[in-house]
């Protein structure tokens, strides 16, 4: 389906978060998103604001056509100065449209210019655009820039996130950036039961992030919160109607069992150490020579 693109205007561009200690200001030029993820947590964000339903986020997206203005002007407060500010939070900030409205790219101008350290998530190879800016933001204050990778396993991608570039395109575009001096690394989140919380999936996801040259590498456990659960929920019965029964006894709440989460952390920290993210900050210092070549192969299940 065709996404319908909405233009509208913001009377605020930085948003302010709270309950998150590594995230406190977060910048979202756009509503919606079209990767069509089938566990983004965004779809919360959507459906509180009341600006439509779970299954319009990837068919219906605003365009906040005066959001650099806006951002210039916030950006001229005190409170602001040196501040590190979260880009795309609750959408992609590359979404297609960039290529169009340049709302991302005028947002970075503007942060360079007030020398603000950025950090951004993107599934979206669409960034390399903007790797001079991000590489002027990194000289002058920092630059973190996160690719979501939730698998490598190319056929399982196109049924989780059938709106994204291929997850390999995704890491060449990282390792781009890191030769221009970003710090450019994996966040593997979520981790879905039953799907993609294997020993040799993970394991897989980190050996792309070791071989692309990633400087981080992180991972967390799916949340199902309110709207995202039913969202989710559904696509499992349409895709994976074995495991319905499990996620519903798993997640009566948000959160999966403590003993699954534990498991599953000794899991994830075991392998990152592996391959060389042990440890905070979890950076690399000396990536390998060699890509990682693209395997295809069953997913295995950590009981729930």
């Amino acid at each position: 389906m065709k996404p319908e693109y909405v233009e509208i205007t913001c009377k605020s561009a930085v948003n302010r978060v709270y309950g998150m200690p590594y995230l406190k200001w977060s910048l979202n030029p756009y509503g919606g998103c079209v990767h069509r993820c089938r566990f983004c947590f965004a779809v919360q964000y959507r459906v509180v604001a009341d600006q439509g339903t779970q299954q319009d986020f990837g068919t219906r997206l605003f365009i906040k056509t005066n959001f650099v203005e806006v951002l210039a002007r916030e950006l001229r407060r005190p409170g602001l100065q040196g501040e590190r500010i979260t880009v795309g939070t609750a959408t992609d900030p590359y979404q297609p449209v960039e290529g169009h409205y340049k709302l991302t790219r005028g947002s970075l101008e503007l942060l360079r210019e007030h020398a603000n350290p950025i950090a951004l998530l993107t599934k979206s190879p669409m960034i390399v655009r903007d790797g001079d800016l991000l590489a002027e933001i990194a000289r002058i204050a920092s630059a973190e820039v996160f690719f979501s990778i939730t698998t490598v396993d190319l056929d399982l991608w196109h049924t989780l996130e059938p709106g994204t570039a291929n997850p390999y395109k995704r890491l060449e575009v990282m390792r781009a950036l890191r030769r221009q001096g970003v710090t450019a690394g994996v966040m593997m989140a979520p981790i879905l039961p039953g799907i993609t919380d294997s020993e040799a999936s993970i394991e897989r996801v980190a050996a792309a992030a070791r071989d692309f040259e990633a400087a981080t590498l992180s991972m967390a456990p799916l949340r199902l919160a309110p709207h995202v659960k039913e969202f989710y929920l559904g696509f499992i019965g349409d895709e994976y109607p074995d495991l319905l029964p499990r996620y519903q006894r798993a997640y009566p709440g948000s959160y999966a069992p403590p003993d699954y989460r534990e498991k599953l952390h000794e899991r994830v920290e075991r392998i990152r150490a592996r391959y060389g993210f042990g440890g905070p900050p979890e950076r690399r210092q000396r990536p390998p020579k060699e890509p990682a070549i693209p395997r295809r192969g069953p997913q295995l299940a950590l009981p729930l």
